[in-house]
């Protein structure tokens, strides 16, 4: 039996246990912890609505790149320096 995860760990391995990329014994692990932990069933809950609301932020075709000034603000802003 594989010990339950902690939050910490947990964290981890979210995104793959999302993709449905975990295998079965890390994948009912983490489920175990979910049914004890209420802070990461709502925190998976959260992280679930970003992917969903990310995906319908760009599901849309038609909309314009945004203009290269800004992409090279936030870039300027995440260098280091």
């Amino acid at each position: 039996m594989t010990a339950i995860p902690t939050c910490r760990e947990v964290l981890t391995f979210l995104g793959d246990y999302c993709a449905g990329e975990l295998d079965p014994m890390r994948t009912s692990a983490f489920e175990r912890h979910l049914q004890l932990c209420v802070s990461c069933r709502n925190y998976l809950d959260s992280y679930r609505r970003t992917i969903v609301l990310e995906r319908e932020a760009f599901a849309d075709p038609d909309l314009p790149d945004p203009p290269e000034e800004l992409v090279e603000a936030i870039l300027a802003i995440r260098r280091p320096g």
